[in-house]
This record gives structure tokens, C-alpha cells and sequence, in this order.
């Protein structure tokens, strides 16, 4: 029988064994002991599994270690990790990232308990070979609820660690729709929102991501072999469905047409252009070239309740960006990286270009 935690830790595990023993070393560091550790294992083929029950075993942890059935990919495996837990907030931190010191448990739980309750909390992260610092949010605030908070804040849940949600709010909305879109997270946190859950940002690094182990490595899409004489032909990203992910989230809890409009305009915006220069560079232009026919609007907004003129504009917006995308030196777009991440963020932050009621506008609590 589960014991009720105030946190829940939920990794979803596959072949990252070594790198997830390390992480659980820093939760095993952890000043605040109210916590548990939710692992599902998606049928990880590295042969490591006693390793890391062998560490759990003999550490202080209270843990729950589940492997799936069949193999079912990242989102599933997500799923499988949250409904492992028993605690009110789950934590989620992927299977090569760590927490940042050793007490960001102790540190996150005040701040819940003095700004909370909240549906979702989003927090900071650091490269853990950098100590580069990604602020996904910069200030500590409440920033309400509803469909356009939601909107707003989508594209902050790409990453998975360091977000955390309501246990009982994530477990209401569980659901395979998405599975393949890697971004179930994504969805859960719209979905938590949009229907009336808070979201709280925390101006705190909690998360150290993509820790480095001499002699492992993790596998990644950049290390995949060039396309010799690479065919031009339509290629589908995980990033095609995040459109309509937001949009499948939001759209139930009275969010208007112009509001789904806008989710699809940050993607095409934001999102988009970062990948087709990124797979120039680790592929080939004819490669980034095929990533473009497959984001066109049509595979984009199939089955999107948008009007005739929102789909024209959006297409004359998806020409223009794939053409800068294509034709923009590379290293031009990586020298002004910088500025156009600190422009995505001014645009949505709290809500600021995209008007969030009254009663849900963003309220500043202090920065940490």
C-alpha cells in the first residue's frame, strides 16, 4: 500500500541507467525527506536494471519502481510514472537530469506552501556542464488560470524537469490521445490550466538537465549519421502535433478562435524556425527542407476549428518563416538566438500580448 507524500519524484526510465543512478543520488541528498520516487521502466534494454535497484535498495529513498509490460515510448511512460504516485504534487524530472542542489525539495516546498495552492509550478533549469541557466520563467508569480494562461505558457513545457503538477488533476485528465506527440507534459499542463488550475512560475533553478558521465552517453538526435544524397520528401517531426495538442487542451474550457489562432502563431514563430535551422546544421538543407512540407499548415490544422482568413494568415506566416529558415545563414540565426528567446519570452510573459482575463492576469510575488 502507497504512504501519501507531499511530493512525488516521477521519472520515466529508458536505457539511461547510469545517468539515472546519479540523478537519484541527488534526490537521495535531499534536506527535505517528504518525498518518494516514482520510476516506470519502458522495457530499457541496457541490461542495467539490478544496478539500479541495487542503489535504491541500500539508499534512504522511499521508492516505487514499475517496468511496463510492453515497450510504449515516452509518453506512456510518463503516464506509468504519474500514476505510480501518492503524493499531492508530482515532480517530474527526466532520466538524465538532476536536481540542482540539495535543497530544492525543502526550497520548493515552502514556496508551495506560501504562494500555493497551484495546479501547475513551473521552475528553472541549468546545463549541468555549463551551468548555463535557462529561464524559461523570470519572475515569481501567479499567473492565474484559463485558456489563455494556458496559450501563453505552452511553449515552457517542453522540457519535462522541474515541472510539477496536481496529482489529482493530472490523473483526472489521463489520456493516450496524444501518445507519440513526446510532449505529454504538454498537454496535461494546458489541460490543468485551462479548465481552472493555477499556474505558479518560481524564479528557481531546481533542475541541473543532461548530466555528463565519463564514458556514457546519452542517445540524442544530433548523433544520428548524415543522409548520403538525402531525398526531399516529407518528414514529420513530434512537432507537428504540439498545435493541435495545445489547442485539443484548451479548446473544451471556452477558449476563443483567436486564441487557438495565436497557439499555432507561436509554433510557427518560435518553435518552428529553430528546428529547420537545426537540422541543417546536424543534417542537410534538404533534409530542413522536408521537416518544411511536413509542417505545412494543412498537416498543422487538420481538424482545428479555425476560420478561412486564420488559416490564411497563418499559411502566409509558415511561407515567410520557412523561407527565413531556409535562406538565413546559419550562424546569423545562431547570434541572434539570444535575442529572439528573450523576444518569445517578453511576448508571452504573464500573458502580456496575450490577453489573459482580469480575474486570471499575473500577479507578482517576488523574485528568489
Amino acid at each position: 500500500m502507497k504512504s501519501s507524500r507531499h511530493l512525488s519524484i516521477c521519472i520515466p526510465q529508458y536505457n539511461r541507467t547510469a545517468f539515472l543512478i546519479e540523478a537519484c543520488r541527488s534526490l537521495a541528498m535531499q534536506t527535505f525527506q517528504d518525498f518518494e520516487v516514482c520510476i516506470s521502466d519502458d522495457r530499457s534494454t541496457d541490461g542495467r536494471e539490478q544496478e539500479l535497484l541495487d542503489f535504491l535498495e541500500h539508499s534512504s529513498l522511499s521508492f516505487i519502481y514499475r517496468k511496463l509490460e510492453t515497450n510504449s515510448r515516452y509518453d506512456a511512460n510518463l503516464r506509468a510514472s504519474l500514476s505510480l504516485a501518492s503524493g499531492k504534487y508530482c515532480f517530474l524530472l527526466g532520466n538524465d537530469d538532476c536536481l540542482a542542489s540539495p535543497t530544492v525539495l525543502e526550497e520548493l516546498a515552502a514556496d508551495l506552501e506560501r504562494l500555493g495552492p497551484a495546479g501547475v509550478v513551473m521552475t528553472n533549469y541549468e546545463d549541468f556542464a555549463t551551468g548555463a541557466a535557462a529561464e524559461r520563467v523570470r519572475h515569481t508569480e501567479v499567473v492565474g488560470a484559463g485558456p489563455a494562461a494556458a496559450a501563453a505558457s505552452f511553449r515552457n513545457f517542453s522540457f519535462v524537469s522541474g515541472i510539477v503538477l496536481d496529482r489529482e488533476r493530472a490523473l483526472a485528465h489521463a489520456t493516450a490521445r496524444w501518445d507519440g506527440s513526446e510532449m505529454y507534459q504538454m498537454y496535461l499542463g494546458c489541460r490543468i490550466i485551462a479548465e481552472g488550475g493555477r499556474l505558479l512560475n518560481i524564479r528557481r533553478v531546481t533542475v541541473r538537465k543532461d548530466i555528463q558521465l565519463p564514458g556514457e552517453r546519452v542517445d540524442s538526435y544530433a548523433l544520428k549519421p548524415r543522409i548520403a544524397r538525402c531525398p526531399v520528401t516529407e518528414r514529420r517531426l513530434p512537432m507537428n502535433q504540439i498545435g493541435r495538442l495545445v489547442i485539443d487542451a484548451i479548446a473544451p474550457y471556452q477558449a476563443p478562435q483567436r486564441l487557438l489562432e495565436r497557439v499555432v502563431m507561436q509554433l510557427l514563430l518560435f518553435t518552428y524556425p529553430f528546428w529547420i535551422v537545426e537540422y541543417r546544421r546536424i543534417q542537410s538543407w534538404r533534409y530542413a527542407l522536408g521537416i518544411c512540407i511536413g509542417m505545412r499548415p494543412r498537416n498543422l490544422l487538420e481538424g482545428v476549428p479555425i476560420s478561412r482568413a486564420g488559416k490564411l494568415r497563418l499559411g502566409i506566416l509558415y511561407s515567410a518563416v520557412s523561407c527565413a529558415g531556409l535562406l538565413v545563414p546559419i550562424r546569423a540565426f545562431r547570434a541572434a538566438q539570444a535575442r529572439l528567446y528573450s523576444f518569445a519570452k517578453s511576448v508571452t510573459a504573464g500573458g502580456a500580448r496575450f490577453s489573459v482575463p482580469r480575474r486570471t492576469a499575473a500577479r507578482r510575488v517576488g523574485a528568489n
